[in-house]
């Protein structure tokens, strides 16, 4: 016992270490744990301080460029050398390049932050007359905070365009949203945006029939781009539910002035956005069109006259085409000779006239089938003529294009100076069926213009009457282009084979200097592009089907209830600078566009 005794002494001491070793074991790792976790977050917080720091960089030299150019007036063939002076003014720029203190400041010690650089290139080839009309600015800001480094790009628009083409729908007087049209991008208010409920339409020559359904909504494009809605105030941004009368959203129904969180709750019913994209822009900045301006502007440029010589009205300029030497016009059917008959006498005098007759006519319709064949000839060349222009072409007279003596309109070179101008109404009405009329090209009309059938763009139009849109299907060339149609007179957008399930698209931008009303009712309508009137533009749309009822009084419709798809859908594309750009108007004021920031890795810096 005693000797067993002997033999474990000690052993309390070797587990009182192995213990010891196994705590202190268990500190190191907790205190690691701590010491990484401490870094990591130090490491976070430089890296959060990093980005928000170059973000407030890139803010503040859009801020800088857009105090010095946005909304100013200039000339095309100086917008230039103007914005590479402002260029090279923006303080954080200077700031990197000299010991100044100028530029963005912080108080976080070890931290800086530049911009790398400021640079500008066209968006299109140079017009040599009129100079570039649209810039890219991109700008790289690179900001270290205890030696973390962070590096942001973000691209800025500098344009002579006017700003219609910037958004999906929108007024520059009242925006009226009535119903569920579902809207993928910005819209924009130059009066008093005002959305409602309730669907308005007029069926079978009954007017004011009304439906209840969902309020519109706004929803992120496919590159996740977060729409904004831009209004003179929240005071002119008001709501009606079922009937009730507007209220502005930031307001109660005796007037007072709401919270934050409830006015937040407003805006999200009726767009379905939060109040953080609702944007406060001036209509003293938006950037108009001014349709007889462009109109001769683009006249000038195709003629190739000094804008002095630009026929100064409508009816001068009708005048002006009507003798131009080169014009194009519709030839002359020759009239067929009718057959005489045979006479019911069978005296000889009328016997002998009726031979004469038969004479006469033989000739006549010798000559006729002559005349024939050149008629046919110069149709075949007029259509020629009209699918392979390679520089301006004019026409007097009203243009038929149907798909069957002639297949479209192409220009087979599109220059800022080549136009098709057609001195009458322009219709494009494709009859061939599992067919679609080309219509490409830059295009002046001077009377109305009327869309129907399946027609393939890729054109920028300029009308000067009214444009008539009936039951067309216009898809984009490749897949991807556009067409672009502003008109002076009213714009008729409607749908004969109503009740259809299946949308009409319509790739392009539309703009109006009357008022428009658009209706997703009956009709069903897909929009890729944008609609934009000068006056008062309505948007009534319902969502599910929609039928006639069995009286013919009105539309029955599905259950108005979220999920199912709207009548009338816009999807904002904002390629439409890239594809029309020669050809769009162009004004004085400069408009300017900020696009999403995106980070850059150091590898893409390193090889540039």
């Amino acid at each position: 016992m005693m000797k067993r005794l002997r033999g474990e002494k000690g052993s309390a001491l070797v587990m009182v270490m192995f213990m010891m070793l196994i705590l202190t074991l268990l500190g190191v790792i907790v205190l690691s744990a701590a010491v990484g976790g401490a870094r990591r977050t130090l490491t976070r917080e430089n890296d959060i301080q990093s980005l928000q720091l170059t973000q407030k960089t890139l803010d503040e030299s859009v801020a800088y460029i857009a105090a010095n150019l946005d909304g100013k007036t200039i000339k095309a063939d100086i917008l230039g050398a103007a914005l590479q002076s402002v260029l090279n003014g923006i303080p954080a720029r200077q700031a990197a390049n000299s010991d100044s203190d100028e530029g963005v400041q912080t108080e976080l010690e070890l931290a800086s932050s530049q911009l790398l650089s400021a640079e500008a290139r066209p968006d299109f080839a140079s017009d040599p007359l009129k100079g570039n009309s649209s810039y890219t600015v991109t700008l790289v800001a690179q900001s270290e905070v205890n030696g973390v480094k962070r590096t942001l790009r973000q691209n800025v628009r500098i344009s002579l365009y006017p700003d219609f083409l910037n958004y999906a729908f929108g007024s520059e007087e009242d925006l009226i949203l009535n119903g569920s049209p579902q809207i993928k991008g910005n819209i924009y208010a130059g009066h008093t945006l005002k959305v409602s409920n309730m669907a308005n339409y007029a069926y079978n020559g009954t007017p004011g029939l009304q439906q209840k359904s969902l309020f519109p909504q706004m929803s992120e494009r496919a590159d996740r781009t977060l729409p904004l809605a831009f209004v003179q105030s929240l005071d002119q941004f008001v709501l009606s539910e079922d009937n009730y009368p507007f209220r502005s959203v930031n307001r109660g129904a005796a007037g007072e002035v709401l919270s934050g969180e409830l006015t937040k709750v407003n805006v999200l019913k009726a767009l379905g956005i939060d109040l953080s994209q609702v944007r406060i822009r001036n209509n003293e900045q938006f950037v108009r069109v001014d349709v007889d301006q462009s109109f001769r502007d683009k006249l000038g440029e195709a003629l190739g006259l000094s804008d002095s010589a630009v026929p100064a009205t409508s009816s001068d300029i009708a005048n002006y085409l009507n003798a131009y030497s080169r014009a194009l016009e519709m030839p002359q059917k020759p009239e067929e000779p009718v057959k005489p008959q045979q006479p019911d006498s069978e005296d000889e005098e009328s016997r002998q006239q009726y031979e004469e007759d038969m004479d006469a006519y033989e000739e006549a319709y010798t000559a006729y089938i002559t005349e024939l064949e050149q008629y046919e000839r110069d149709l075949d060349d007029l259509a020629t003529a009209l699918t392979t222009m390679r520089q301006t072409v004019v026409f007097n007279g009203d243009l038929n294009v149907d798909g069957d003596w002639l297949s479209g309109l192409v220009q087979s070179e599109r220059k800022p100076s080549s136009w098709l101008i057609v001195n009458g109404n322009l219709t494009v009405n494709n009859t061939i069926d599992d067919a679609d009329l080309s219509l490409y090209g830059s295009i002046l009309v001077t009377g109305s213009v009327n869309l129907a059938g399946s027609i393939n763009v890729d054109s920028t139009m300029f009308v000067l009457g009214n444009t008539t849109i009936q039951d067309a299907k216009i898809t984009g060339a490749s897949g991807e282009k556009e067409i672009v149609l502003i008109s002076k007179g009213p714009i008729l957008l409607n749908r004969v084979d109503a009740f259809s399930q299946a949308a009409q698209t319509l790739r392009g931008f539309f703009y109006t200097d009357a008022t428009a009303e658009l209706y997703g009712v009956g009709s069903n309508f897909d929009l890729q592009g944008g609609f934009f009137a000068k006056g008062d533009l309505t948007v009534n749309a319902v969502v599910g089907s929609s039928t006639e009822a069995p009286d013919r009084s009105r539309i029955l419709f599905d259950d108005q209830v979220t999920g199912k798809k709207s009548r009338f859908q816009v999807n904002y594309n904002d390629e439409v600078f890239e594809h029309q750009g020669m050809a769009l108007p162009r004004v004085d004021k400069i408009s300017i566009k900020a696009e999403k920031i995106e980070l850059v890795q150091e590898s893409q810096i390193e090889s540039k």
